[in-house]
């Protein structure tokens, strides 16, 4: 699996209502509907699908064109997930170009929530480095 970060407001839980507004109005993410993902296994072949839930979101990748799902949308505690490598240039390796890490600090920002990872870490959404933890 890897490493996950999310963006919260641990004292005011996020909306699903407020995160659809808010990626609706973003360049760069978009909620994914109810589209499923098709992957395949490299070392099986074997095809898997996986359907969206409401409010999980893909992101753009500048880099390749194309539209990535990589946001899971928590309900239940009003979070908004996703793996740490989509953001690795910026946040491992100080790429403050990064398309997605502006992405997704632009939509924290707007929310007025954080970027936190597993262990409680804080990341600082204008230069991506950890404030915490």
């Amino acid at each position: 699996m890897g490493y996950s970060l999310k963006i919260e407001r641990p004292e005011n839980p996020i909306t699903l209502e407020q995160w659809s507004e808010v990626v609706g109005s973003t360049e760069g993410i978009r909620l994914a509907g109810s589209a499923s993902n098709t992957l395949t296994n490299p070392l099986t072949g074997e095809v898997i699908s996986l359907k969206s839930k409401e409010g999980d979101a893909e992101v753009f990748d500048s880099e390749t064109g194309q539209w990535h799902s990589a946001i899971m949308w928590r309900d239940r505690n009003g979070t908004a997930s996703f793996n740490s490598r989509i953001v690795a240039g910026a946040t491992d390796y100080n790429d403050l170009t990064d398309s997605i890490w502006l992405c997704l600090a632009s939509v924290a920002k707007k929310l007025s929530a954080q970027i936190s990872g597993e262990e409680g870490e804080l990341f600082d959404l204008d230069t991506a480095k950890q404030t915490s933890g």
